[in-house]
């Protein structure tokens, strides 16, 4: 069973200051541990929900559960560690930016700087987009898969459609409708001379933020009335992607992905589709979900109804996956 680590007496680095994290999840703070350093994510309160069932969101288990599961499936992603602080489920999220051959001090500083994909969109201009907006948040998905294709800093980076697809067919499995543009980009080196070796090219940096999954606002409660197969099967499909629609007829709405992937308009999105039916190992999921203890002291992490659930609902996505890859077969 695994271990919450317990943050409350873990230092903050004399630096923090300068250490900003943005985001609307919830608050974010940095702190050293195990030789680097790591920032904690705590939970976000729910006061502004209108009948809110739970008084925080379970964002820093999604976002531990989400990460281990796109490890499961071999994509880069940031290191992440389930613990306590302030009396509270937390998230402890490796910070990528100090470096693997870096000394961590309470004086450290990043040596790399990430770049989302807003940035780089937002110093993007296309002729080849009817009434291109022209901003870095904009999520039509014509705009991004044209800054994908053609900004000169992603070009020269491989892999970056792959890993845009690979993302948005895992985001449709673990439930995460939140990969906008400022949640995944490019890593690169700040310091060239002092860490010659660190990241001699701009790269992708490892996937990160994925705490809007697994119904991250709903309670317990909730997830054990759903748990029949029905209600199973339409929390499964419901759901919409960061993404929207381009074109007179469906500007501005968001898009169904199980719906994208059975169209088949883009042959990536399907060669991603089938990556990830052949990379999946339910029982090794599986194995990551009941690992997760149902209480840590007084606090509740997983029951087994959340886990129960949360099993249910990621097979039935995956077979919403398969389904839709074998109109293309």
């Amino acid at each position: 069973m695994l271990e919450l680590i317990q943050f409350d007496s873990v230092p903050t680095p004399s630096t923090a200051s300068f250490i900003v994290y943005g985001g609307n999840a919830g608050a974010k703070e940095a702190v050293i541990y195990d030789n680097g350093i790591w920032m904690i994510k705590h939970p976000k309160t729910t006061r502004d929900l209108i009948n809110p069932q739970i008084s925080y969101t379970t964002s820093p288990l999604s976002e531990f559960l989400g990460s281990k599961i796109y490890a499961c499936m071999n994509i880069p992603v940031h290191e992440t560690i389930l613990g306590t602080r302030k009396n509270k489920i937390v998230v402890a999220c490796k910070d990528f930016t100090f470096g693997s051959s870096q000394k961590i001090t309470e004086m450290s500083v990043p040596i790399l700087r990430l770049v989302p994909f807003h940035d780089l969109k937002n110093s993007f201009m296309s002729n080849d987009v009817d009434e291109y907006s022209g901003t870095g948040s904009e999520t039509l998905i014509d705009e991004v898969l044209a800054t994908i294709n053609k900004q000169e800093n992603l070009i020269s980076i491989p892999g970056v459609l792959e890993r845009f697809w690979d993302m948005f067919v895992i985001d449709a499995f673990i439930g995460n409708n939140d990969r906008n543009n400022g949640n995944w980009g490019i890593l690169v080196n700040m310091w060239p001379d002092t860490f010659p070796h660190e990241l001699p090219t701009p790269q992708l940096a490892p996937v990160y933020d994925n705490g809007n999954a697994f119904f991250n606002k709903r309670s317990v409660k909730q997830m054990q009335k759903r748990l029949n197969d029905d209600d199973i099967l339409n929390d499964a499909y419901n759901i919409e992607c960061a993404y929207k629609y381009t074109g007179l007829d469906n500007e501005g709405h968001k898009i169904n992905p199980f719906e994208f992937i059975k169209g088949g308009s883009h042959q990536a999105c399907t060669d991603a589709g089938f990556r990830f039916i052949n990379a999946v190992d339910m029982a090794k999921i599986e194995a990551v979900i009941n690992d997760i203890p149902d209480h840590a002291g007084t606090l509740a992490v997983m029951p087994k109804i959340q886990k129960e659930f949360y099993i249910k609902l990621l097979k039935a996505r995956f077979t919403l996956i398969k389904n839709a890859l074998n109109e293309r077969l």
